[in-house]
């Protein structure tokens, strides 16, 4: 075998190595390696795997729900705060998404996170009113995030596999500021010295 061909094929299969082992790129989240495997894990599933990222801001878990947005397709990001049980039950009826990806869901009013509980138990959504009745089963995959779990009531907590994400480190922020200031162009010696 020629050795270009060689090195074509050894850069193929590399290529598909990492996109099996990394189906969401998370190219954008520096560290949290650990949930990153989870989340491929939980993605590459037969069968429905539901995850809660908690923590304190600024520790990248809105960055997993974009990153699963951007790369996985049916997929359907909301914001707890924003969020009705109409408009949840409407969207989910309409789009059909296979990750329905919350983020702030401690912000979501106590009946929606109801709704959003029978839906993770089941499986089904129905919505009955008078001139109207529907119901779906979707197969779906729910990811959220929560600053904190006090205010998600405990059935709902119950169906989430939680995981903790801890806090960045000076050292952690010092190499996110250079990734991100090096894919403006800037260079390395800049960005470090910008970081520092």
């Amino acid at each position: 075998m020629n050795s270009f061909l060689k090195q074509s094929l050894t850069g193929l299969w590399k290529k598909f190595l990492y996109d099996v082992n990394n189906p969401c790129g998370f190219d954008e989240i520096i560290g949290h390696d650990d949930i990153k495997q989870i989340f491929g894990k939980a993605i590459g599933s037969k069968r429905p795997v539901h995850l809660l990222l908690t923590g304190s801001p600024g520790s990248a878990k809105t960055m997993f729900l974009t990153e699963i947005m951007r790369h996985k397709k049916p997929s359907y990001l909301i914001v707890g705060s924003n969020t009705t049980k109409a408009g949840l039950v409407n969207q989910l009826f309409e789009r059909r998404p296979k990750f329905l990806l919350i983020d702030e869901l401690e912000k979501m009013n106590k009946t929606d996170q109801s709704a959003l509980m029978h839906l993770m138990e089941t499986g089904i959504i129905s919505e009955t009113k008078i001139n109207m009745t529907r119901q779906i089963e979707l197969t779906l995959w729910v990811f959220g995030t929560a600053n904190s779990t006090k205010k998600i009531i405990q059935p709902l907590l119950s169906r989430f596999v939680v995981l903790e994400v801890p806090e960045y480190t000076i050292r952690d922020f010092t190499d996110i500021a250079i990734s991100r200031l090096a894919k403006e162009n800037i260079d390395k010696d800049m960005a470090t010295v910008i970081a520092e």
